[in-house]
């Protein structure tokens, strides 16, 4: 049976069983491919489906999931579930009624469809020519490849919530290796979209083959503290290393500095950070959460104060509050929260503009791994690489420095906020972010 079906299937079978439940279930196809020197190097065809089932009996809840959607599956997986409920902890929620929400397509677009290995092929052969052409000093192209993506989901309850929603995408990306004097860099670019016909491939060879040999002739700097400028290449991956202290069951569980702090300041005045699920800046809106329940923007830090944190049903019941529809799960997990669209709220300075507010500073373009970075203590220590720049202008490139620093120290010595974000498909936006001071080891 497909996943409607078995979702009405179960639903059926959970009445009576138990006090309250909600089913996750979702299906995925993907097709991609890699290239390499002009022939496909390998091809890759998948699908997925399942189902997850959130039982609440004696006000104890249990999850249990599946990957078969046959009866016998399904049966069991309701079965196990209600065993679960004897290990868990008592909550008092009360699951969604039905809303009337309905697909309205935003996520998806169906010419996208037709799509197909070939095309993806004859795109990534040209994308490789193109790369090449683009500098003499490249000399390999071990990255390189397409894939597009599609999936149905249905969300249910025992109070009538039945919302299916599809989904689709398409990326592709390319690696250059660039030499010179017998040093190496490498350079990636990729594009994500749901229109084929809009990846300018020109685009996408220009930035990998000018993200590969920017950096040649990298100069040491001498280390200690020293402003720096996060570019919009990177600076979402800063934020997103550090979105747990912000989820309402870190800190119920201890594992965030921030419990007990909403309200307060806890970052410069014009640092803003929304959950934004239907803002205008993404190309993604989701118009409920994984629980069913209705979605809405929650400005978790405002104007540099620590406004909410992020709750699920089961976290907002604990804290004696509401959800602010952030409830996560896929059919594999139990309930979870996240960001639905993080944004960090663009300032009026561009990147350039940002790199003026400093006599020296260093711009940072990339960064390496992230072993040193722990979200709980805010602790940050990690490998970067830039410009330094003197009165706004860059001087040269700088190559494996490390920087190290606290994020919530960060927050306070933002000194603004750039207005330019980099990736229109992308589902965390963060412009470039101007810190006053952070220790840098060259």
């Amino acid at each position: 049976m497909n996943i409607s079906e078995a979702v009405s299937f179960i639903c059926e079978k959970a009445k009576g069983e138990a006090e309250q439940f909600d089913i996750i279930a979702s299906n995925s196809h993907s097709e991609g491919l890699s290239v390499f020197q002009g022939q496909v190097q390998n091809t890759e065809i998948s699908d997925s489906v399942g189902l997850g089932l959130r039982v609440i009996r004696d006000g104890h809840p249990g999850y249990a999931h599946t990957e078969r959607l046959s009866k016998d599956a399904l049966e069991q997986t309701l079965k196990d579930a209600l065993c679960h409920t004897q290990w868990t902890e008592k909550v008092e929620i009360e699951l969604p009624s039905d809303q009337g929400f309905k697909d309205d397509g935003f996520n998806y677009n169906s010419s996208l469809e037709s799509l197909n290995l070939a095309t993806m092929k004859d795109a990534c052969i040209e994308l490789e020519k193109m790369t090449f052409a683009k500098s003499r000093e490249i000399e390999n192209i071990p990255y390189l490849g397409a894939d597009m993506s599609s999936g149905n989901s249905v969300i249910a309850n025992h109070r009538g919530v039945f919302y299916e929603t599809k989904s689709n995408s398409a990326s592709i990306g390319v690696g250059a290796v660039a030499s010179r004097d017998g040093v190496k860099k490498l350079g990636n670019f990729s594009k994500s979209g749901r229109d084929w016909n809009e990846f300018n491939l020109d685009e996408i060879a220009s930035k990998a083959a000018g993200y590969a040999t920017e950096l040649f002739g990298a100069k040491k700097i001498d280390g200690g503290k020293i402003p720096v400028v996060f570019s919009e290449r990177i600076s979402a991956r800063v934020i997103g290393m550090y979105v747990q202290p912000f989820i309402a069951e870190a800190m119920q569980k201890g594992l965030s500095r921030l419990a007990g702090k909403e309200g307060e300041v806890i970052a410069a005045k014009g640092f803003s950070l929304w959950s934004d699920p239907q803002g205008e800046l993404f190309q993604h809106r989701y118009m409920y959460d994984s629980e069913g329940c209705p979605t809405r923007r929650v400005k978790v830090v405002d104007e540099g104060v620590f406004t909410s944190a992020l709750y699920n049903l089961e976290t907002a019941a604990k804290a004696g509050c509401q959800t602010t529809g952030n409830g996560a799960r896929d059919f594999g997990t139990k309930m979870a929260t996240d960001f639905y669209n993080l944004c960090v709220p663009a300032g009026t300075m561009t990147t350039n503009e940002l790199l003026k507010l400093f006599p020296k500073c260093l711009f940072v373009v990339r960064l390496e791994g992230n072993s040193g970075c722990n979200a709980t203590s805010g602790e940050l220590s990690i490998g970067a690489h830039g410009f330094w720049c003197e009165n706004g202008v860059i001087a040269h490139p700088v190559d494996s420095v490390t920087l190290s620093g606290n994020f919530f120290d960060i927050l306070r010595d933002i000194v603004a906020v750039g207005s330019e974000y980099r990736d229109p498909f992308a589902s965390y936006k963060v412009p470039a972010l101007a810190v006053s001071s952070l220790s840098v080891s060259a």
